[in-house]
């Protein structure tokens, strides 16, 4: 579906969001359609550089990962150093066009984490090719699996 120099780049792509709904965050950001498994589809915000991926805290409720037995660690954030553990999660990103693509992620999981879930580089998004397309409006993201 895109391509980078004739060779296959991504095979999906969705639209996402550049504000989230009911936000008062005035700049932009870049929000995509993600699926855990028994749970409808919610929004994540993509964060390159975030050294992780965090879950919101009712997300890793229903998750049941509160109490996981994942590696303890901290993570510092916009709003502080967040102590949790790293539990891999399964994470679908859904797709308006082509396959939505099943990862197996590591996130940040901790009761005193009180924003949205985040999806990071390491462990995440480090596994996936993705480019965003902007242009006049479209918001198109695209993405596939890395090699």
């Amino acid at each position: 579906m895109l391509t980078l120099n004739g060779l296959p780049f991504a095979s999906s792509r969705a639209k996402y969001l550049d504000e989230e709904p009911f936000s008062q965050e005035p700049s932009a950001k870049v929000y995509v359609t993600v699926e855990f498994p028994g749970l409808s589809h919610s929004l994540a915000q993509l964060d390159t550089g975030a050294a992780w991926s965090v879950l919101d805290l009712a997300t890793a409720e229903l998750l049941d990962l509160l109490d996981g037995g994942g590696e303890p660690t901290k993570m510092k954030t916009h709003a502080g150093t967040v102590a949790g553990r790293l539990e891999r999660v399964p994470v679908k990103l859904v797709a308006d066009e082509g396959d939505s693509l099943d990862l197996e992620a590591t996130f940040l999981v901790s009761r005193d984490w009180r924003g949205r879930t985040f999806l990071g580089y390491t462990g995440s998004l480090d596994r996936v090719r993705i480019a965003l397309d902007p242009g006049k409006g479209k918001n198109w993201f695209y993405f596939g699996e890395a090699d």
